[in-house]
């Protein structure tokens, strides 16, 4: 799995005779390659290196980087002295007592989306903590009320106030248009609800979108969740007016900022490699993404994938149209070095959101509810046949052991018809798995990408509420997988859970409950070994990018993230508060003035969570939402922006 290509470079360079440090006179003449002479090197000294390699010699205590890529690796000394004779080398010392690791890579996550989540200024009942400063959460109606008054003080006299965060849990139930206008009926004042499914808007806000009572008013799926009166819009309702919101995000600039606060945001957590499965974005939007990202240093790869299951729709739910459509979308919108589509990949959906309890489930709920598909099984069939012909690589978002098992149903369907080797495919987020079919998966050849966090926020109530103990205690399985001889990695669905792969590590191998006080199916709990390869090298594997980054060897890219302490020397439950002090991106420094950022493991956001988890397991199953099903609330606007 992890190839070991020595590039022509260093091969010229391992018979190269050793010479003295550049420190001292040189005691003999050294011919290096005229190779290796025609570009700066810096090696970077460290003693501690974590390397991920197979290969790698266990000493390394020091890494030559020359052109981006890894030229050579060995102890330090030696290597200095090496290429001492180097007419343009440089010995970067700075990171010597702190711990080097390759690059975290991140195998889901949804810039796109943080993007326009982070444009808006928060009031919710969580705590949060960011590059940009800090935010504390509220949890009544009056201190929300009163935070939303101090806000709209603090603006400018033209300026639109837009929030995300309200929660009727926490907020009230109150919330209204007469309401925003009591707050100022001059403002345009625009609310969206913490779940993204629903939003607020004051008079001002109505007339600056150009809405009058009949724009929201009609016979046609959605109206009925249009309330004009209250100036809410929600579900389907949301779906009608989103284009204009989106519309007024992008050319506000809302979208410019939230964007610029992702990168932030995401590079505070080490991340040198980020894939974004299921991208929807307007032609529009693309450029203005892509646009803000690299205006100033981006270090990091951004690896787009098509939403398959919204071009299937797009094209009528004729599957070689939605591939059409997903094909033209990776061919006219723009690529450059670093934000690139991913070769022939593609994300398709199977059940519900794990936040909402809509994951489908062999034995159902123990509350009587019941799941939902996000594409029925012949439906996911049907727009799957025509990628997996053309030796695609799918990324299927699987939440319940049923949604899991009719979906590797499928692919072994398709391998039998077509029969494919490596073909890779992943599947993603399993929330609940049944153990038994994940040996069968194995062996049909699909890589498991599990969001670990569920775990921490979710199994305690879920063991109570909707799903049960047994099922919720092993959610989001580690071991099951490794044992079973599967490729595992370790995703945030970010902004779902935080964009921190330390923090997803900590999860997968303590599995602590949102108590702090109980470990949740500790049979399942993987080594800090493990969970390391799967913020690296296993997550490089799944995307097929082992050859490029996720481990530090020679060929490879100068990809590294720089760490206060080892992982694998602090206590395991303390993996968390590791800090992050830079990353190496193509061997340039970023440095990282706040780590370990987005919603903290707070007290306080215990009680946000446990109390938010408990409406939702009570029948509220769009109180949370998830990141993959926000996508598809947003379909029906964005379908509109591409055509």
């Amino acid at each position: 799995m992890n190839t070991f290509k020595t590039s022509a470079i260093a091969a010229i360079v391992a018979l190269v005779a050793v010479g003295c440090s550049r420190e001292g006179a040189p005691s003999q003449t050294v011919d290096l390659a005229d190779a290796v002479l025609a570009s700066p090197i810096t090696i970077y000294v460290s003693n501690d290196i974590i390397t991920l390699s197979d290969v790698a010699p266990e000493n390394t205590t020091a890494i030559a980087v020359q052109n981006g890529k890894i030229l050579d690796l060995g102890e330090k000394n030696t290597l200095i002295e090496r290429y001492s004779v180097h007419p343009d080398l440089t010995i970067d010392r700075q990171f010597e007592s702190s711990v080097i690791t390759p690059g975290f890579v991140e195998p889901h996550i949804h810039l796109w989306m943080s993007g326009i989540l982070l444009g808006a200024d928060f009031i919710t009942p969580g705590d949060w903590k960011f590059p940009w400063g800090d935010v504390e959460g509220v949890q009544s109606a009056d201190a929300y009320f009163s935070a939303l008054e101090k806000l709209e003080a603090s603006l400018d006299d033209n300026e639109v106030l837009l929030t995300w965060g309200y929660h009727n849990y926490f907020h009230g139930n109150e919330m209204s248009k007469s309401m925003l206008n009591d707050i100022s009926d001059t403002r345009p004042i625009i609310v969206w609800h913490r779940s993204f499914h629903e939003l607020y808007f004051n008079d001002a806000a109505l007339e600056m979108f150009g809405w009058t009572e009949a724009d929201w008013t009609g016979d046609t799926r959605g109206y009925d969740q249009l309330d004009w009166a209250k100036g809410h819009a929600y579900e389907n309702g949301g779906k009608i007016v989103l284009n204009d919101v989106l519309t007024y995000l992008f050319e506000s600039g809302r979208f410019a900022t939230g964007m610029e606060r992702t990168r932030d945001y995401v590079h505070s957590g080490g991340i040198t490699t980020a894939i974004d499965p299921g991208v929807i974005a307007s032609p529009e939007m693309y450029e203005k993404m892509v646009n803000i990202l690299m205006e100033d240093d981006f270090p990091m790869d951004y690896w787009l994938i098509p939403a398959g299951n919204f071009t299937y729709t797009m094209g009528g739910d004729d599957p070689d149209k939605g591939k059409a459509i997903a094909e033209h979308q990776t061919q006219t919108y723009a690529e450059n070095a670093q934000i690139r589509w991913m070769p022939k990949t593609i994300k398709l959906f199977s059940d519900g959101a794990m936040y909402s309890q809509l994951m489908q489930l062999k034995d159902g709920y123990i509350d009587g509810h019941h799941g939902e598909w996000l594409q029925t099984p012949d439906d996911l069939e049907a727009s799957m046949r025509p990628y997996w012909n053309d030796d695609y690589t799918i990324v299927i978002h699987a939440n319940g052991d049923l949604g899991f098992e009719s979906a590797l149903d499928i692919v072994q369907g398709l391998n039998d018809e077509t029969p494919r080797v490596d073909h890779r495919t992943g599947f993603h987020h399993l929330g609940i798995t049944d153990k038994d079919d994940i040996p069968r998966a194995v062996d049909a050849g699909v890589n498991f990408s599990v969001n670990p966090y569920y775990t921490h926020v979710l199994a305690e109530l879920y063991a109570e509420q909707g799903v049960g103990k047994e099922r919720a205690e092993v959610m989001a399985r580690g071991r099951s997988f490794i044992d079973a001889g599967g490729v595992l990695s370790l995703h945030s669905d970010a902004p779902m859970a935080p964009a921190q792969p330390l923090t997803l590590m900590w999860a997968a191998v303590n599995r602590i409950g949102l108590s702090g006080e109980k470990v949740m199916g500790p049979e399942e709990r993987i080594t800090v070994d493990e969970a390391m390869r799967a913020i690296t090298i296993d997550a490089a594997y799944t995307a097929r990018l082992e050859n490029e980054v996720g481990s530090i060897d020679i060929g490879k890219y100068a990809d590294f993230t720089i760490l206060s302490e080892s992982p694998y020397t602090v206590k395991p439950e303390l993996i968390n508060d590791i800090g992050v002090e830079a990353t190496v991106y193509r061997g340039v420094v970023a440095n990282i003035d706040v780590d370990n950022a987005g919603m903290q493991l707070t007290d306080n956001n215990k009680f946000v969570m446990n109390t938010l988890n408990s409406h939702a397991s009570h029948g509220h199953h769009h109180a949370e939402g998830d990141v993959c099903e926000t996508s598809l609330f947003m379909q029906h606007a964005m379908t509109h922006a591409t055509k």
